[in-house]
């Protein structure tokens, strides 16, 4: 993996389309994009892969009820 293209969590929240807050609190509670912790400790810097970006919104798509039926 190469650390130098790895997004800050600014970056993925803007991204995102959330605030800073909704990034932690999903990734505390386990339900948000997988994430890179750079060393140990509360304090240690949190970054995010573009890729891992990209999979957690391709996980996140939906199909409307309406035409999930109809293609069925």
């Amino acid at each position: 993996m190469d650390t130098e293209s790895l997004l800050r969590e600014s970056q993925v929240a803007r991204r995102l389309g959330v605030s800073m807050p909704t990034l932690r609190s999903w990734r505390c509670r386990g339900i948000g994009p997988n994430f890179v912790k750079m060393g140990a400790g509360k304090k240690a810097p949190v970054r995010y892969s573009a890729s891992d970006i990209e999979m957690f919104v391709n996980q996140c798509r939906q199909v409307p009820p309406v035409r999930a039926a109809r293609e069925n």
